[in-house]
Parts: C-alpha cells; structure tokens; sequence
C-alpha cells in the first residue's frame, strides 16, 4: 500500500470500528450511519465513488457466479438510482464491471482478479470527490470496499457510510 495509507495507521483487513477510522481532529472525513437525504445535501452536484461488495458475494462454492454478479450489480444500481433521486452523481464500477465481463470481446476479463479491477477502479476513485457506502449485504466484510474506504481518506476524500432502511 501507499505510505499516505500507512501513515493512516488503518490494517489492511476490514476494520470499521478501528480507532484509527474516523479520528481526523483536524475535519472529519468519515460519516457513519447517514440519512441519504442528510448525505445529498451535502454531496449534490458532485461525483462521488459508490462503493458496494462484490468478490465474496459473487462467488458459489468458491466459483464466479453470473446470477450473483448480476445481484450484486443490481444492488449497486439501486442506490446509484437513489443518490440520483437526490441529485448525486454515484458512479458504481460494479455495476459497469459486470456488463463488461458478460460482454463477449473474445478476451476474457476476469471478475475475480483484484489486482487487475483494483487499478480499472482507481482513475474513478481519484476523479470522485467522496466515497459513498450504502448499506448492501457484506459492505461490512468486503475488502473491496474497506480498501476504497482507505484510499479515500488517504486523499483526504470523505467516507459517507449510508444507515439502512429501517
């Protein structure tokens, strides 16, 4: 990892209730458990990263699944829509990962290679001005989405964490 991440302190490993994460004294950068309406007023007008689970969902028996990418990607697409809704520009590269390895180029782009959609996701997460989390099934879990948690806040980019429904 970069040494602006280090210098964080955060583990590489899901951690979110780490003391590290969201001590920033100076502004705060991380936003837990926010109202999606509370989270637009502050994030209309701007792009902001949608972050949503993806290899451990997607996976049966430890096999890529289409019918779960197609989930997981359906679920990222609902809160796209929704931050639209409030007039947020949410860009969810799941969603757009998963049309592109159900597209037959007569390559195979591998879904499940990290390394590979770590760096296709990172020109995104550096245009976007926030990182939102919505709260779909494994956010918690994922290490996808703990890492663009922490390379958010390594750019001094806000986590906007989003409560669910209740």
């Amino acid at each position: 990892m970069s040494s602006s991440l280090d210098i964080l302190g955060l583990p590489e490993a899901p951690d979110w209730q780490h003391p590290a994460f969201g001590n920033f004294p100076v502004h705060p950068l991380v936003y837990r458990d926010q109202r999606i309406e509370y989270a637009a007023e502050h994030l209309r007008g701007r792009l902001v990263y949608l972050a949503s689970p993806y290899t451990k969902v997607v996976q049966e028996n430890g096999v890529w699944s289409a019918r779960r990418s197609a989930v997981a990607a359906g679920a990222a697409e609902f809160w796209a829509s929704r931050l639209a809704f409030h007039g947020v520009c949410a860009v969810s590269p799941i969603v757009q990962a998963h049309r592109m390895v159900m597209v037959d180029i007569g390559e195979v782009l591998d879904p499940l290679d990290t390394d590979f959609w770590t760096g296709w996701c990172a020109p995104i997460l550096a245009a976007a001005s926030a990182v939102v989390i919505p709260p779909i099934e494994g956010w918690k879990e994922s290490a996808g989405v703990w890492r663009e948690a922490r390379m958010a806040l390594g750019a001094v980019k806000p986590v906007w964490i989003l409560a669910g429904d209740d």
